[in-house]
């Protein structure tokens, strides 16, 4: 009976391990099992959301690229002088010149390709990399520009794409060049001359993106990359294939499943373990009621186990969790709430909604929470603002549902809270960007566009109020040339400070590029205040700017344009304003000039001055005229002096004194005065023993490449160096000494002679004797009219013979037009003398004529002019 009692113990124990304990083991195993699937589940989705942000985040940057070089393009497409020269003439030289469409567009603008594509697919202009160039548009670019073209010649707007090119690939803005005062409908798209502009989609455009919208890694393939973690396709406006750009999004699953799974782990451990045990006590139990205790003891330790790792998994999550009350108080947040916010959830609990969250942009969403809780409805997606333990605004996004007792009453809400405020923060920054100059933090050309035309967007006597101010600073490319561009960045940030220190807050303070700025100002008693604000302005600019420990100085020329009635177009008030600041250069800087009709009249004069000027040299329509240099001792002819003349065909002969200052500021003087300098050099073979002297601007000066010229020029002509005399003013020492002191000494060591010209009429020249290399003093023609002995010309004539005799210098005087002249200088020790007495500036086939006529033993009343 005993061992019958044995026996039925011992099967019950097995009845219940069988029955009760094997089906619990299992469901716990099967719960863990749910439980980890749910867990990767969740990370391969929080992943998944993840790469979809960030491809999101990647398309609108390469989005927000392609509009604004369709703003920058369309800038330039809508301009007057861009249709005249490039649509109109097909002026390629006008399109090179930096500041239309010429090496400007790459450096300050990044674009490495720009063309003008002319009717026919005929390319008139192309610029690469800076460089202009002769190149078909449709060779460069053979797939996908001429559809681009045809698709942007019947739209408005610029159309871009994207674009392939050898083994790069361009983001392409293209759009037909029209200025606002030709109505578009009278022009026919096949007779639009289109302007392309073309920014490579490289390694330095990709990490430039990443930093500004916080993508990490990012790489370009022409291939499809199938094994990137995410990627978005390169397609063109037809949806070809082009390459990929890719890039490693965060991974907010795998942090999460490495901090979950180890402690899941543990627990599976700990409950096959415990498992173990109790089917070894159950087995060793020979009470059915023991072995039944010892069960419930176990399930009831499960559930707790189960319980703690629920609670572990939301307090893992991105988010935090809350609960509020049926008056929306807040009454429980999970421990992510203080990681997130920092905040203890002790200080906020009991809280309204109201006191602690505030409305951001989902106004009528956040108004039906606080007025509608009774309706009892779940949200999701509600954007709120809170303030986090250091005080920051922070940002969030709120869901929730109702929480429903099971007799059907209201508690409240239960949900979620994400922290979106480095999504906002990234959205704010891009349109930032793309509104603001990216050196100084101005807004940019768009942003000062939009608030030009809100400003004169309001009624005829606000209108009156709106002035635009330009500037554009002085001897800025000095600084750029002589401290590098870092300098000058310097140097334009604290520009920028000093000059909204000098405006009101309504006003707008602008950088269009380069060092051009400009300021819309809305003033009541205008042009007083724009005058007053100008002045200001100057003062403000003119004191030194210290960079990199070193004082630097410039100046600020001011355009100013002041709005009307009867004159409201944005595009027409900044080009007045520009050519006021153009008036304000010429009248000697560091001045400011207003808006008047006849500048614009005077401008067109000069640009008509300019195209001629660029067709003489050209079609050859420069000569060269010599005049002649006469030793005084020995009274021969010891030199001629070059001179450049113009002769055009319907003005005659233009003065110098009209197209050279027009040249040097152009630019074409470098090229005019080579071709002066090899003429003269050619010319003065024919004239055995004779020297021939030439004028050096001070816009040659400044070319570092002109001690090569000279001795390429002398190498091409077979001229000695001794036969050739270099004319320089005392301007252009004044800027840069140790750097015309080196080229000086450079031009000295190919052998050729150096001369002050109109020496006496500056302010340091006996300094700059002292200082640099010079052969021979030419004295001012203006010290020689109306001289004798005893006036004050006179003596200062006196005083710089002597001066260059004891500096062992020749000395030449210029303008001598009477015997007197002549002979008063002779008595004195002048050496050479010129001048109308002896003979104007001539051809060289008079010249022969005049050296051949020339008896130096005639007196010198007998002499022929």
């Amino acid at each position: 009976m005993h061992g019958l009692g044995n026996d039925v113990a011992n099967f019950s124990g097995r009845d219940f391990i069988r029955r009760i304990v094997y089906p619990m083991a299992a469901v716990m195993v099967v719960a863990i099992l749910v439980v980890t699937v749910v867990l990767v589940l969740s990370a391969r989705q929080q992943n998944k959301l993840e790469v979809e942000a960030s491809t999101r985040l990647a398309t609108t940057a390469l989005q927000v690229k392609a509009r604004e070089v369709g703003r920058d393009l369309r800038n330039y497409t809508i301009r007057q002088d861009v249709y005249e020269n490039i649509s109109r003439s097909g002026n390629s030289a006008w399109a090179a010149t930096d500041g239309n469409i010429g090496p400007n567009i790459y450096k300050d603008l990044g674009y490495e390709l720009v063309f003008a594509v002319a009717p026919g697919n005929r390319t008139i202009y192309g610029l690469i990399d800076g460089e202009p160039k002769d190149v078909d548009a449709l060779k460069v670019m053979p797939r996908g520009l001429r559809d681009l073209l045809n698709v942007a010649s019947i739209q408005a707007d610029p159309t871009t794409s994207l674009i392939k090119s050898g083994s790069d690939i361009y983001v392409v803005a293209a759009n037909g060049i029209l200025p606002p005062s030709i109505d578009r409908s009278n022009v026919k798209p096949r007779d639009l001359t289109m302007l392309v502009f073309a920014e490579r989609l490289d390694q330095k455009f990709l990490d430039r993106m990443g930093r500004d919208y916080l993508l990490s890694d990012l790489k370009i393939s022409l291939d499809r990359v199938d094994d990137a973690e995410a990627s978005i396709p390169l397609l063109t406006q037809d949806r070809v294939f082009l390459g990929t750009i890719s890039w490693s999004p965060p991974k907010p699953g795998e942090q999460l499943l490495r901090f979950i799974l180890p402690p899941l782990g543990i627990a599976l451990v700990v409950l096959a373990a415990f498992a173990v045990l109790v089917v070894r006590n159950a087995r060793r139990s020979t009470s059915a009621l023991e072995a039944s205790a010892k069960t419930v003891e176990a399930y009831a330790q499960t559930l707790k186990e189960s319980e703690t790792r629920f609670k572990d998994v939301a307090e893992a999550s991105s988010d935090w969790i809350w609960e509020s009350d049926n008056d929306l108080r807040l009454v429980y947040f999970s421990t992510r709430f203080s990681d997130v916010t920092g905040l203890s959830p002790q200080a906020i609990l009991g809280k309204t909604f109201e006191q602690f969250f505030s409305r951001d942009t989902d106004a009528d969403g956040w108004r039906q929470l606080m007025a509608g809780s009774s309706d009892q409805r779940a949200f999701r997606d509600l954007r709120c603002a809170y303030r986090d333990a250091n005080g920051n605004g922070r940002i969030c996004r709120l869901a929730g549902r109702p929480i429903v007792a099971s007799s059907g009453e209201f508690l409240g809400f239960r949900g979620t809270a994400t922290d979106i405020t480095e999504e906002v923060e990234a959205q704010e920054r891009a349109s930032h960007l793309a509104h603001h100059d990216a050196l100084t933090g101005l807004p940019n050309r768009a942003l000062f566009h939009e608030r030009l035309n809100i400003a004169l967007a309001a009624t005829a006597e606000q209108t009156a109020r709106v002035a635009i101010i330009c500037l554009d600073l002085d001897h800025f490319k000095e600084v750029n040339d002589t401290l590098g561009h870092g300098a000058g960045d310097l140097l334009l940030q604290q520009l920028s400070n000093r000059l909204l220190g000098c405006v009101r807050k309504h006003d707008t303070v602008t950088r269009l590029g380069g060092d051009e700025f400009a300021i819309i100002q809305m003033g009541v008693a205008q042009p007083l205040e724009a005058e007053e604000l100008s002045r200001k302005l100057i003062d403000v600019v003119r004191a030194p700017f210290t960079i990199e420990g070193q004082d630097l100085h410039v100046g600020v020329s001011i355009g100013i344009a002041i709005a009307d009635a009867t004159e409201t177009d944005p595009e027409r008030l900044l080009k007045n304003a520009d050519i006021a600041l153009y008036r304000a250069k010429q009248s000697g800087r560091a001045t400011y000039r207003i808006f008047e009709a006849q500048m614009d009249a005077e401008l067109q004069q000069r640009k008509a001055l300019e195209y001629d000027l660029r067709q003489a040299v050209l079609k050859d329509e420069l000569e060269v005229h010599y005049q002649p240099l006469i030793d005084l001792g020995k009274r021969q002819v010891a030199a001629v002096e070059a001179l450049v003349r113009w002769r055009h065909p319907a003005r005659g002969l233009v003065s110098p004194a009209d197209f050279i200052p027009l040249a040097e500021e152009t630019g074409l003087i470098v090229s005019i005065g080579e071709w002066v300098l090899e003429t003269a050099c050619r010319q003065v073979l024919d004239w055995q023993n004779l020297r021939v002297a030439v004028n050096l601007s001070p816009v040659q000066f400044r070319n570092r490449e002109l001690v090569e010229t000279v001795r390429q020029v002398l190498v091409r002509t077979g001229l000695a160096p001794e036969r050739l005399e270099l004319e320089i003013t005392e301007s252009v020492l004044i800027n840069d000494a140790s750097a015309a002191l080196e080229i000086l000494n450079g031009l000295k060591n190919l052998g050729v002679k150096i001369a002050m010209d109109d020496f006496g009429t500056g302010y340091s020249s006996l300094g700059y004797l002292n200082s640099f290399p010079f052969d021979k003093i030419k004295i001012d023609k203006s010290f020689i009219g109306d001289m004798d002995s005893k006036d004050k010309s006179g003596a200062i004539v006196k005083s710089v013979i002597g001066l260059g005799q004891s500096l062992n210098m020749v000395t030449t005087a210029e303008g001598v037009e009477t015997p007197e002249q002549a002979e008063f200088l002779r008595q004195e020790g002048c050496d050479q003398v010129q001048g109308y007495y002896f003979s104007k500036p001539v051809t060289a086939p008079e010249l022969s004529t005049f050296i051949e006529r020339w008896d130096g033993a005639r007196a010198w009343g007998d002499v022929a002019a």
